[in-house]
């Protein structure tokens, strides 16, 4: 029964990321004039059907003339149907390969930017409520790799081995990710740009170089009058937001590479489908249930916009199938000023499709003996 909880939360928590993502395609093709043939969450058979009151100015004969709102059996993504989308219909006003080019990219593009847009509202709520770590340094560890290089607090992180970290969730990921190589750590103090040579030391759980970080309490959650932590103000808080979404944006990105250059991947670093997403997403609500109703929300909150960035980015890589296929397409039109015969668009997102859900089943079976070897060790 304890795993039943944090399983139907994060089925709730898909639907509503799948749920935002594909009305941002919905909203954006009824501002472009297209029809909506149906509107579905879900995968599968249908379950519940609702009919719309938004009738179609050019019905097609044989075919509903409004928006079909649809539930399916299985609780794993969702589609915007639309008119014209798969198909080339002539003399249709409504039908989306007549729309002019601009306004299909906007369409396609739709979704993920409603994900983003999420994903930044959630950031933003949680920041102003609960604070953030700064990459500024509070105190240094005695004996610590931090120590030793020179560091001393207040001194404020700017990059690590050159790209930017003023997050406490950059500094922890490439600390992780340098499996215990010497790191090159930028600074200003009082001013000063300054370069450290760090070696993170190993630990129980990962890697380590020593300090711990300025934290600043949130708008809504201001400190008590004896306590004296700098407030994150509402730009601040909106340019942290947007750090972590850009943070989330680039880390997977990051891992790749370091995957295609065969160096170690962190633990716990890998591709993971709904049921190995399911397993973990258990397992920090199980952690964070023990602090109470109130962390377990935020924790939630936390990972609902992690994942709608993640979809919103998966969605616009180039892969048959993808929107960002789509956008390709698209693309290629407006450079050729003619469109990619359909029928060949058609084929390519039809390869696509199954070889998307062949490796969907290939990592769900992945995920399943993932979870069987943890249960039984």
């Amino acid at each position: 029964m304890g795993n039943i909880i944090p399983i139907i939360i994060f089925i709730l928590i898909l639907g509503v990321v799948v749920l935002v993502h594909e009305f941002g395609h919905f909203i954006m093709a009824r501002r472009a004039g297209i029809f909506v043939e149906e509107f579905a969450l879900g995968m599968g058979p249908k379950l519940l059907t609702f009919r719309g009151k938004k009738k179609s100015q050019y019905p097609v004969a044989g075919e509903e003339d409004v928006t079909l709102y649809t539930l399916r059996m299985f609780p794993v993504g969702g589609f915007c149907k639309m008119r014209g989308q798969d198909e080339d219909i002539p003399n249709d006003p409504e039908a989306m390969n007549n729309k002019g080019l601009f306004a299909r990219i906007l369409v396609i593009a739709g979704g993920s930017a409603r994900n983003f847009i999420l994903s930044f509202l959630i950031f933003f709520g949680l920041v102003m409520m609960t604070g953030y770590h700064s990459s500024t340094i509070q105190m240094v560890q005695e004996g610590s790799p931090a120590q030793a290089a020179g560091l001393q607090a207040g001194d404020r992180i700017t990059h690590i081995n050159g790209a930017r970290a003023t997050l406490w969730e950059n500094l922890t990921f490439f600390i992780e990710m340098s499996g215990g190589r010497p790191l090159d750590v930028q600074v200003n103090r009082n001013g000063q740009r300054m370069h450290f040579e760090i070696t993170p030391a190993p630990r129980a759980d990962g890697w380590f170089i020593g300090f711990y970080p300025a934290r600043r309490h949130g708008v809504m959650n201001p400190p008590p009058p004896h306590i004296q932590i700098e407030q994150a103000g509402i730009l601040g808080s909106a340019s942290t937001a947007a750090e972590r979404m850009l943070f989330h944006i680039r880390a997977p990105f990051r891992l790749l590479a370091r995957f295609i250059a065969g160096d170690q991947m962190p633990e716990g670093a890998g591709i993971m489908g709904p049921i190995g997403i399911a397993g973990q997403v258990t397992e920090v609500y199980q952690e964070a249930a023990q602090y109470g109703a109130v962390s377990t929300l935020f924790t939630m909150l936390m990972i609902t916009a992690v994942i709608s960035t993640a979809i919103g980015i998966m969605n616009l890589l180039p892969i048959p199938a993808m929107d960002g296929a789509r956008l390709i397409f698209l693309i290629l039109e407006g450079i050729r000023r003619k469109p990619v015969p359909q029928e060949r668009e058609a084929m390519v997102h039809l390869v696509g499709f199954v070889i998307l859900i062949g490796l969907g089943i290939f990592v769900a079976y992945r995920d399943i003996i993932n979870l069987i070897g943890r249960a039984a060790g």
